[in-house]
């Protein structure tokens, strides 16, 4: 994973914890101003995007440690371009 993409990934997966939360939010408000049995799918909705949102943000640590350590990785290997002039000036 190189630099680029993994600034990428973060990014999406930090775009995904903040939609969801402005969702979260909205679904809340709209709890909160709405009363009634016809208005019950309100509930379940804020409950479902408050558990997608729990699950985005353990997503979101797991991408952040993995491109962490992709980009740890790509450090000890070297840089691939670097790497082929090597071998070739060792030739």
């Amino acid at each position: 994973m190189d630099a680029q993409s993994g600034s990428r990934t973060l990014g999406a997966a930090h775009d995904l914890v903040e939609l969801l939360r402005l969702a979260q939010g909205a679904a809340e408000r709209l709890g909160h101003e709405l009363y009634g049995p016809q208005f019950g799918p309100a509930e379940v909705l804020q409950g479902e995007l408050q558990r997608l949102r729990r699950i985005a943000e353990r997503l979101q640590k797991d991408v952040e440690r993995f491109v962490s350590q992709e980009e740890s990785a790509g450090v000890q290997r070297g840089h691939p371009l670097r790497r082929a002039a090597d071998r070739s000036a060792r030739a």
